[in-house]
C-alpha cells in the first residue's frame, strides 16, 4: 500500500474517489500537515488561489531533504513558465484538475512505483508486464514474485513478517509454511543476480522475522 500525502484547502480526492485509490490503486491518501513525512511515498501539492504560493516553495524545501519522494503539482489550470522553477525544486510532474480520475490515478501510480537508486539508476515496478527495471534492466517475474516485491517496496524499509508477506500472497490459505516465501525471495534475488549483481542485496533478510526492501542503501553504492 502506497502512502500519499496531499496539500490542499478543500477536500481535492471526493470520498468515493479516495476509496478507488485505496482498492484499484493501492494508494491510501493522508493530509500532508497532518502525517509523518517519512510515512510517505508521494506527495501532492495542490496549487489554486486560496493557497499562498510562499507556502507551496515552504514545502518544496522541506522536501528536498528526501529527494527519492515524487512530487506532483495539482493545479486547475495549466502552467506556464514558472514550471521550470517547480522542476528544480524537485517536482516530477504536474496534474490538472479536468484531467480524468484514471488519467490521475495512473500517472500517480506509476510515478510511485519508481525510485533512484545507485549511481543515477532506476528502480520503476512494470504491474502491466508484471516485470521490475533495475538500472534499465528489465527482470521479468511470476506473478507472485511479482506481488511480493511491490508489497516490500509500498512497505518502504519496513520489515515484513513471514506471516504477513504470507497473508499478502495466500490469503485464503490458513498455514502457509515459510519456506514458500524464502523460495520465492531466493527466486527474485537469483533473477536479480544475473542482470545486477551488486542489487542482489536489496532484499534484507531480518533474521527469524522476515524481509526488507532497502532502496536507499543502494543509493551509496
Amino acid at each position: 500500500m502506497y502512502a500519499l500525502g496531499i496539500l490542499s484547502d478543500k477536500q481535492t480526492i471526493q470520498k468515493n474517489e479516495q476509496e478507488r485509490l485505496f482498492t484499484d490503486f493501492d494508494i491510501q491518501i493522508y493530509d500532508l500537515e497532518n502525517v509523518d513525512l517519512t510515512t510517505l511515498q508521494g506527495i501532492v501539492l495542490h496549487k489554486n488561489e486560496h493557497i499562498q504560493i510562499e507556502k507551496l516553495f515552504q514545502w518544496l524545501i522541506k522536501f528536498r531533504e528526501n529527494p527519492i519522494k515524487p512530487i506532483w503539482i495539482l493545479t486547475d489550470e495549466p502552467l506556464g513558465k514558472e514550471k521550470v522553477i517547480y522542476l528544480k525544486l524537485g517536482v516530477i510532474g504536474f496534474l490538472l484538475e479536468s484531467d480524468s480520475f484514471d488519467e490521475i490515478a495512473w500517472t500517480i501510480k506509476n510515478g510511485l512505483s519508481c525510485m533512484t537508486i545507485g549511481q543515477n539508476h532506476s528502480f520503476c515496478l512494470e504491474p502491466s508486464s508484471l516485470a521490475v527495471q533495475i538500472a534499465n534492466k528489465k527482470i521479468t517475474l511470476t506473478r507472485l514474485e511479482y506481488s511480493l516485491l511491490d508489497y516490500l517496496y509500498a512497505s518502504e524499509n519496513k520489515v515484513r513478517t513471514y506471516e504477513e508477506i504470507a497473508k499478502y500472497l495466500w490469503s485464503k490459505e490458513k498455514l502457509v509454511p515459510k519456506y514458500r516465501v524464502a523460495n520465492l525471495v531466493f527466486h527474485i534475488r537469483q533473477k536479480i543476480k544475473m542482470v545486477h549483481p551488486k542489487y542482489v542485496d536489496m532484499i534484507k533478510t531480518v533474521h527469524s522475522k522476515g524481509y526488507s526492501l532497502n532502496l536507499s542503501e543502494q543509493t551509496n553504492k
